[in-house]
């Protein structure tokens, strides 16, 4: 029964369409398990989908993921991205926004530019367009 279960500790992770829960519960017996939840928004309605580790398998959990994200080339000291093939195409790629740039961002967005012109104004990619959009509030 759900109510037999002791939240310890939550966290989610909005990724595009999808968000993932970490959910770290306790059973009734004092067993600790861990819930991995996704939610989907499909547009009309949410999908949902979520898998259960538990505390003796915490382990061989851990390094099957650790392989994996190996694999795929992610780490704490691997980076997924090289700076100067990024800067080839976006030459200011990375760098500090000045207020300066805010305020023509926001002229030039409520002008009508799109992302993907304002991109090319800034010597920028579109996902850095879109998050400062969003960090001004305009988005």
């Amino acid at each position: 029964m759900e109510s037999d279960r002791k939240e310890l500790f939550t966290e989610s992770v909005s990724a595009g369409s999808r968000t993932y829960f970490f959910d770290v519960k306790e059973s009734q017996d004092g067993s600790k398990y861990l819930v991995i939840s996704e939610s989907r928004n499909t547009g009309s309605n949410f999908e949902h989908g979520r898998i259960m580790i538990f505390e003796e398998n915490f382990q061989a959990f851990q390094q099957g993921f650790i392989k994996a994200m190996t694999f795929l080339g992610v780490g704490e000291e691997t980076k997924t991205y090289n700076l100067d093939e990024i800067r080839n195409e976006y030459p200011r790629a990375y760098e500090k926004w000045d207020p300066e740039e805010d305020n023509i961002l926001g002229v030039k967005y409520r002008e009508g530019l799109s992302v993907s012109e304002l991109s090319d104004l800034f010597y920028r990619q579109p996902g850095a367009i879109r998050s400062r959009l969003k960090k001004l509030g305009l988005k």
